[in-house]
């Protein structure tokens, strides 16, 4: 049994490291996606919002900010404006689960799609439609 948890120790050790350094690249990743839009922000989207396949998603931008934070769902959101787009990422835990990239469509209504990992890593998402409540 001793014998066992020598050999299983190191083992352990190495799978931690291994998910921390991922959650980091995740991290930097997103980072970096986030930064890529650097667009002066031409729209506020501060408030509550209602995703059918998200539920509620509450964003918090400054005025006259481009950064965005919030909450939905159990995730965590960080993002950017840019321009008249929406650049968010949804994390767990803090590790990185969804990317989405909307467009505003008038004044309370944002249209765009969502995927795992970063929307840049892929051709297409699926539909995501946020409304204002």
């Amino acid at each position: 049994m001793r014998r066992c948890f020598f050999l299983l120790l190191p083992v352990g050790m190495v799978l931690i490291l291994t998910v921390g350094l991922s959650a980091r690249n995740l991290e930097t990743k997103g980072k970096a996606w986030l930064d890529a839009h650097s667009e002066a922000a031409a729209i506020n989207v501060d408030g509550v919002w209602h995703a059918k396949e998200w539920g509620k998603i509450v964003l918090n931008q400054a005025q006259g900010s481009r950064d965005l934070t919030g909450h939905g769902d159990g995730w965590d959101i960080s993002g950017v404006v840019s321009g008249k787009q929406v650049f968010l990422i949804f994390s767990h835990h803090g590790g990185v689960e969804y990317s989405a990239e909307l467009t505003s469509e008038g004044e309370n209504n944002l249209n765009g799609s969502y995927s795992r990992g970063f929307m840049g890593d892929k051709t297409k998402g699926k539909s995501m439609r946020l409304t204002k409540q």
